[in-house]
């Protein structure tokens, strides 16, 4: 391989590594995708414990997780008994499965949690003391500050999440290589 395409390869694969963690996921994760999607052909996980020099049980349960994310999908190879990966290559699909899988959960927990915190606040108003019913608006007003932000997540996700039929991701210009 041509050492400016080696230099590619080992850059991005490593950049993913690091992308990987700044979002919370492991860097070996990261490292995986890069590896699948640099690659033209399926990979087994002999092939990426041996591109990434990491161990096939790791490659293994990293790309079950690739899986559930929908980062990855096995694909079957003819004539062949061991496992094979590709990777999903749309990058806005894979936004949307992570978005999906992970914040939207969040958002409406972090919801469910403020609306129980509102709750509390409003059944305990008449037991409180002056002091704990000034304390309690205080509260309350900080919650609904937080409420909105995260009600204005939720449809900011809503309209990514959603919207795939409406937005138009191909008009997305990409880098073409002359």
């Amino acid at each position: 391989m041509h050492d400016n395409l080696a230099a590619v390869n080992r850059s991005t694969i490593s950049g993913m590594g690091r992308l990987a963690r700044f979002f919370g996921f492991s860097e070996v994760m990261g490292r995986l995708y890069g590896a699948a999607l640099l690659s033209p052909e399926p990979l087994s996980l002999d092939d990426l414990a041996q591109r990434l020099q990491i161990s096939k049980g790791s490659v293994s349960m990293n790309m079950r997780s690739l899986e559930r994310w929908g980062m990855a999908t096995e694909v079957w190879v003819r004539g062949e008994r061991k496992k094979y990966y590709k990777a999903e290559s749309d990058m806005w699909q894979v936004i949307r499965n992570v978005l999906s899988s992970r914040e939207r959960r969040e958002v409406n927990l972090a919801l469910e949690v403020l609306g129980e915190s509102v709750e509390k606040l409003q059944q305990a108003g008449s037991e409180l003391s002056p002091e704990e019913r000034e304390l309690a608006h205080y509260y309350l007003e900080r919650i609904g500050e937080l409420q909105a932000f995260f009600q204005f997540a939720q449809i900011a996700l809503e309209t990514v999440l959603g919207g795939a039929e409406t937005l138009d991701f191909d008009a997305i210009t990409k880098i073409e290589i002359r």
